[in-house]
């Protein structure tokens, strides 16, 4: 497992020092770390492979291999994070509400706690609530259309913040730190866009990984498509929990052929994207 530092962490760090919110900063990040150790611990129960752990800016960023793991499993790793600052949060609420425990910075621990939590549920990338919420609209339209999804709703809200922000420096009130989450999340939303449909390809591998290493089975679906569709447009549709099988006509309406889900990755990968059916039937 290899760790490392976001070159970005180390400027907010000095910014931080330089504005005198060092103290701020830390505490910030400490309660961000302790929520990536639960993301941790769940995916080490699951034996999950950690590739590396990098520390960035708003907290600790975990690359794992998923390929073995099934959705629910993957919901419950993503899952444990936002759980763990709530429940954090509950306690201390109760325990100061029944005057049993306080100290110095409780209320800023609460609160902070109960933010990430809750703020990590949103459906924005790269947030953990963008993973959950892929997972679950995965199942009804397919992951490429739910990833498409959760990019323009990231895009809206990253683009709202640095109109705020805008505004505000307009009106001579001069906090960017709206504007800097939005930028952050817009660049991140970018990103990602770029990799949709390689990340879909990999779920589609992944789904055999795990059919193969654990002897199960899967449910199939049979597809109509015609034959001039392209590749691109029909693995949208596709849905990491089932098998493919695509039954193909053309224009009048009579069978030409059948391929399966196999068929149309090798056929993006070898032809590219914009290939349609017909390329790769034989």
């Amino acid at each position: 497992m290899k760790v490392k530092i976001n070159p970005i962490f180390m400027i907010v760090l000095l910014f931080g020092y330089v504005v005198g919110e060092l103290k701020a900063l830390t505490l910030f990040f400490s309660i961000l770390c302790l929520h990536d150790f639960a993301h941790y611990l769940v995916a080490k129960y699951y034996d999950v492979e950690i590739i590396s752990i990098e520390l960035m800016p708003f907290g600790c960023e975990m690359k794992f291999d998923d390929g073995y793991i099934d959705n629910g499993q993957k919901f419950f790793i993503y899952m444990a994070g936002p759980l763990a600052n709530i429940c954090i949060a509950f306690i201390l609420f109760i325990l100061k509400f029944f005057e049993i425990y306080y100290f110095s910075l409780y209320n800023e621990i609460l609160f902070a706690n109960l933010c990430i939590g809750f703020l990590n549920l949103l459906p924005l990338h790269p947030l953990d609530g963008s993973i959950l919420c892929r997972i679950l609209l995965s199942k009804v339209i397919g992951s490429i259309k739910a990833s498409k999804i959760i990019i323009i709703i990231t895009q809206i809200f990253a683009l709202f913040l640095i109109l705020v922000t805008v505004y505000s420096l307009l009106h001579k009130i001069y906090n960017i730190n709206y504007g800097i989450v939005g930028v952050f999340l817009l660049f991140q939303s970018i990103k990602e866009k770029s990799y949709l449909l390689m990340r879909a390809m990999q779920s589609e591998v992944n789904k055999r990984k795990r059919i193969h290493s654990s002897n199960k089975y899967i449910k199939s679906e049979r597809l109509c498509v015609h034959v001039n569709g392209s590749l691109k447009k029909v693995m949208s549709h596709f849905n990491a929990n089932k098998y493919y099988i695509l039954e193909v006509i053309d224009s009048d309406n009579k069978y030409v052929g059948t391929i399966t889900e196999e068929d149309v990755i090798e056929g993006i990968i070898n032809l590219g994207y914009d290939c349609t059916i017909k390329d790769i039937l034989v």
